[in-house]
C-alpha cells in the first residue's frame, strides 16, 4: 500500500528516546529492540504498564508498546495506546507522529493532519514532520499542499536524494514536468554519488514514469482518455499521457477522479505498473470521497496486491454507502483471504442475491470446494462460466471436478 512504511527517522527517533527515557525498574521491561519474541515481550511490557505509576513513564512505556504493535499490524492496540500516552503528555512530537502514522494507514488522513499540524508547530525545523504530512495531504487529495511539504522538506535537507525525488512525485501530480524531472535527475546524480544503487535506480525509473505522463496524443491528450480510444489504438500507445492531461485539465473534482479511474486501467495494460495504478485510484477517492464505486475500484485493486485488510475497509467503507452488489462480492473475496469463511459466504450469496456476478459466484465455489462439498463447487464454477469468467484457473478446476466441455455444461439448466 503507498507510503506505507514508517522512515528510518522516525525508527532512530524512537531508539532515542527508548534509550533517554528516566530510569525505572520496569523500563528495561518494553524495550523495543527486545520485541523479537512478541508474545513474551508483549507480557512483559504489560506487567510493567501495571507497576508503572508515574504518567510520563507510562506514557514512554505505552508509545513503546504501540510502536511494536505497528510492526505487527495491531493498529487498534497502537491507537488505543498512543491515546493513552498523548492524553498523559500531549505536546509530545514523537507521540503525535506515530499516532499521526498509524492514523495514515487506517486512511483516516483527516485525524492524521491533526497531529502533524501540531508537531509541525512544535518542530517547524523536522523534516520527518513535513514528510509524514505531505503523505496525509496527497492522499486525502490536497496534492498543492503535499508539494509545500516536500519542497519544505528539500529545504530543510538539500542534499537528500529521497527528498527530492519525493519532491519530484509531487510536482508531477501538479503538472510541472519540468521541475519534476529536474529533481528527480538530481536525485538520481545525487544517489550515483553516494553509490545507492537501490536509489539510482528509483530514480530512472521514475524519469520513465514522467515521460508517460507528458507523451500524449498528437491532437491533444484530454479528449482521448477512454478505454476505446487508448488501448486499441495502432499507434504507440499514449492513453496515460491522455489521461493525464485530462486529470490536470478537469475543473472537479468529480472529473478528475474519472480520469484517475481511466489512467489507472492504462497503468495495467500499458505498463503492468499495479502501484501506479493504486495510486490513482486512492486519490480518485480522495476526490470523489462519496461514491461508493471509488471505494470498490480501491477494494479490488487491493485485492488484486494481496492487501485484503486494506480491501475489507474500502468495502465496509463502500457498504455504509450503499448495499453495492460487488462491494459485497470483493468484502466476501477479502473475508476468505483474512479467513472468516462464515462472514465470506453471507456477503457472496448476499451479492448473487441482489445481482449475479463473477466474484461472488468464485467465492462460492471456492468455499464449497474448500469443504470438500464438489457438488455445489461445480455449480458455483459453471455459474462464473456463464457470467463470462474464462480465467484459466476456471477451466483447470472444472476439469479437476469432472467438466471436460465447460461450454456445453453451462448451457444445461
Amino acid at each position: 500500500m503507498a507510503c506505507l512504511l514508517r522512515t528510518i527517522i522516525a525508527a532512530a527517533m524512537a531508539f532515542l528516546a527508548m534509550s533517554s527515557a528516566a530510569n525505572s525498574a520496569t523500563d528495561a521491561d518494553c524495550a523495543i529492540a527486545e520485541a523479537k519474541d512478541f508474545e513474551v515481550w508483549r507480557a512483559r511490557c504489560d506487567a510493567a504498564l501495571v507497576q508503572e505509576a508515574d504518567p510520563i513513564q507510562r506514557a514512554k512505556l505505552l508509545f513503546r508498546r504501540a510502536y511494536v504493535s505497528v510492526e505487527k499490524y495491531r493498529y487498534d492496540d497502537a491507537l488505543k495506546d498512543l491515546n493513552e500516552a498523548l492524553a498523559a503528555d500531549p505536546d509530545n512530537p514523537l507521540y503525535l507522529h506515530e499516532r499521526a502514522y498509524v492514523n495514515g494507514e487506517l486512511s483516516e488522513f483527516a485525524a492524521a493532519l491533526v497531529d502533524l499540524d501540531r508537531q509541525v508547530a512544535l518542530q517547524p525545523e523536522e523534516p520527518t514532520a513535513y514528510r509524514e504530512r505531505a503523505h496525509a495531504r496527497h492522499f486525502s487529495g490536497d496534492l498543492a499542499g503535499a508539494y509545500e511539504d516536500r519542497d519544505k522538506e528539500v529545504r530543510l535537507t538539500p542534499d537528500s536524494p529521497r527528498a527530492l525525488l519525493a519532491r519530484s512525485g509531487s510536482a508531477l501530480w501538479l503538472g510541472r514536468f519540468a521541475d519534476a524531472a529536474a529533481d528527480a535527475k538530481r536525485a538520481e546524480k545525487l544517489a550515483k554519488a553516494a553509490r545507492d544503487d537501490e536509489l539510482r535506480t528509483e530514480a530512472t525509473e521514475f524519469l520513465a514514469v514522467i515521460e508517460r505522463w507528458r507523451k500524449t496524443s498528437p491532437r491533444g491528450g484530454a479528449t482521448h482518455c477512454s478505454l476505446e480510444k487508448g488501448i486499441n489504438q495502432k499507434t504507440p500507445p499514449t492513453l496515460i499521457g491522455d489521461c493525464s492531461q485530462a486529470f490536470l485539465a478537469a475543473m472537479n473534482g468529480v472529473a478528475k477522479a474519472e480520469a484517475l479511474t481511466t489512467r489507472s486501467v492504462a497503468w495495467l495494460v500499458l505498463a503492468s505498473d499495479q502501484n501506479s495504478s493504486t495510486g490513482d485510484l486512492r486519490i480518485a477517492l480522495a476526490l470523489d470521497p462519496k461514491n461508493a464505486d471509488r471505494h470498490v475500484n480501491l477494494g479490488f485493486s487491493y485485492l488484486t496486491g494481496r492487501f485484503s485488510w486494506a480491501a475489507k475497509r474500502e468495502f465496509d467503507r463502500a457498504l455504509e454507502l450503499e448495499r453495492n452488489p460487488f462491494a459485497l462480492a470483493g468484502r466476501a473475496s477479502a473475508r476468505k483471504n483474512l479467513r472468516d469463511p462464515a462472514g465470506a459466504f453471507a456477503d457472496a450469496l448476499e451479492s448473487q442475491e441482489i445481482r449475479p456476478n463473477e466474484a461472488a459466484s468464485w467465492v462460492l465455489a471456492d468455499l464449497a470446494f474448500d469443504e470438500g462439498n464438489h457438488e455445489a463447487a461445480r455449480a458455483h464454477y459453471l455459474d462464473a462460466y456463464r457470467l463470462g469468467s474464462r480465467d484459466d484457473r476456471l477451466i483447470a478446476r472444472l476439469k479437476e471436478l469432472g467438466v471436460t466441455d465447460p461450454a456445453a455444461a453451462a448451457e444445461k439448466p
